[in-house]
């Protein structure tokens, strides 16, 4: 009589660029809308709307608190909103420039900007950038002592500077160029951007050592990380006639697009045109090889490639690969999101709402709001009892709406949330019978567990199931299942919430011919 046996599964991440037949014991080879943090494989908290209806389609995010007031900035591509609460109720304002008409902005060029000394300052690359200042009655307006006759696709704040990438001067562009400011005391504008006045810092840099674009910069530590499509440079303040050195730190990677860089522990996560990588200004490594690399780049639409953009979610140490995939053929907005959690070097995978932008921040809800009533924001890891929370914030152009994640539903819809690890030969080769799952799961919901078997390799699983679990009332799921190769999938499509510790698999050997890998 062949002798029972029991293999535990319990993966960490999503593997889809090897074979099923390769993939590592240790990941999953397939699956959507799970996260993985603590040992668990669990799924994810889906998205609610909040704030009430944006009065434009927002386009992008950018957290803009003072004192007095937490507030996130919205542009639509003609104006520029502002939302707030205050006690009981949400308000939008519409701070567009009073002077100067609507703005320009495309869908593809977007919007950017960051805060100097507590100054709001956008750009969309088309209109001249804006600036806007403390007050919670303020509006933006044409940025004070910008150059004349002159354009950028980006500018940032870097320590006390404003830095202007991709210039466009008197009809002339230069795409290689850095622009920067003279230094901006606290709570205004830089003075000047006149490189010729050698009293003032102002000044710029062509980095045409290489044919790409500059397109972004970020902070990092005390320098200011430049990236070209094909390079990455650094920017140090020197002082002197210079004011700042540039120095070229890599030549053989560069960035997708704006919005493609985030900073976290004093590194830059980053996607470029073929990679995921993470450095620190002197080693760089990818973190997509033989896991995601494939799979990922090969499902963006190549049309939108370039909208492509990370978003932090730093309550669970994750950063997302927003992108549109090749099956949206609904809009040109991001559909899917890779997640990578630097805690645990893992990826999983999960849907977005046609997303325009991601950002995170401080969202505030008004004190009427009662979250208990749907009986789902007791699943997140911090109290909604307040009513500040630190959070992502989806914007929706197509749907003009704003998100947060917090509910067992997307935008009130329930959705699949599933893993699977297929082709599994459990240690030893030849025919496996299986007679037996216990699932180590929690949760509000019941999962449907099916189990699939090969006889030949690359032949095609067939799976049997669904076997409904339900914790507190299961404690394990009879099977029949004969196969060389063995696969579980776990998967549901309520609005219920889930985790799963690890999988023991029952099964005896039917014919062993050898050990296996």
């Amino acid at each position: 009589m062949a002798q029972a046996q029991i293999t535990v599964l319990n993966p960490n991440g999503i593997n889809k660029d090897m074979s099923s037949y390769e993939s590592p014991k240790d990941k999953w080879s397939d699956g959507n809308n799970v996260e993985f943090d603590n040992n668990k494989t669990a799924k994810v908290l889906g998205n609610q709307q909040v704030f009430g209806t944006p009065t434009v389609a927002p386009y992008w995010l950018m957290p803009f608190d003072t004192i007095s007031t937490n507030s996130w900035i919205y542009p639509s591509l003609a104006k520029i909103y502002r939302v707030h609460t205050s006690g009981t109720s949400t308000t939008h304002t519409d701070i567009t420039r009073t002077s100067g008409g609507d703005y320009s902005a495309t869908a593809g060029g977007g919007w950017n900007g960051g805060v100097l000394g507590g100054v709001a300052i956008i750009n969309n690359g088309v209109d001249v950038p804006q600036f806007m200042g403390t007050s919670n009655t303020a509006k933006f307006a044409n940025l004070t002592n910008w150059l004349s006759n002159t354009t950028c696709q980006v500018i940032k704040p870097f320590k006390r500077f404003l830095v202007a990438l991709d210039t466009t001067e008197s009809s002339t562009r230069y795409p290689f160029r850095v622009r920067w400011s003279h230094p901006a005391e606290g709570g205004t504008v830089p003075t000047t951007w006149d490189a010729a006045d050698a009293t003032k810092d102002a000044g710029y840099v062509d980095l045409s050592q290489s044919k790409g674009f500059v397109i972004d910069c970020l902070p990092l530590g005390d320098v200011n990380i430049v990236y070209k499509e094909d390079s990455i440079w650094s920017m140090s303040f020197e002082g002197g006639q210079s004011i700042f050195g540039f120095r070229q730190l890599f030549d053989d990677v560069g960035i997708l697009g704006r919005h493609c860089a985030k900073s976290f522990n004093n590194q830059h996560f980053v996607v470029s045109e073929d990679d995921v990588y993470i450095h620190d200004g002197q080693t760089k490594q990818s973190i997509v090889d033989e896991q995601i690399r494939d799979e990922m780049f090969n499902s963006m639409h190549p049309d939108y490639k370039t909208r492509t953009f990370v978003a932090a979610n730093r309550e669970k140490n994750e950063m997302w690969v927003c992108f549109v995939s090749n099956t949206n053929d609904t809009n040109a907005f991001a559909d899917t999101a890779y997640v990578y959690n630097w805690r645990n070097n893992s990826w999983s995978k999960r849907d977005l709402p046609y997303a325009s932008y991601v950002d995170w921040g401080v969202v505030e809800f008004d004190s009427a709001t009662d979250w208990s009533e749907s009986g789902e924001w007791d699943t997140d890891s911090k109290s909604w009892n307040s009513p500040l929370k630190p959070s992502l914030l989806i914007a929706s152009a197509s749907a003009t709406k704003l998100y947060i994640l917090g509910s067992n539903q997307n935008a009130g819809t329930s959705f699949r949330a599933f893993v699977e690890k297929d082709n599994m030969h459990l240690g030893i080769s030849g025919t496996k019978s299986i007679t037996k799952l216990i699932p180590r799961l929690s949760g509000t919901g019941s999962v449907d567990f099916y189990v699939g078997t090969e006889m030949k390799a690359h032949e095609g699983t067939t799976w049997k199931g669904p076997y409904t679990f339900t914790p507190g009332i299961h404690s394990e799921i009879p099977v029949r299942a004969t196969g060389n190769y063995v696969g579980i999938r776990a998967e549901s499509t309520d609005d219920k919430t889930w985790a799963i510790d690890n999988v023991e698999i029952h099964w005896k050997s039917a014919g062993a011919r050898g050990n296996g890998v």
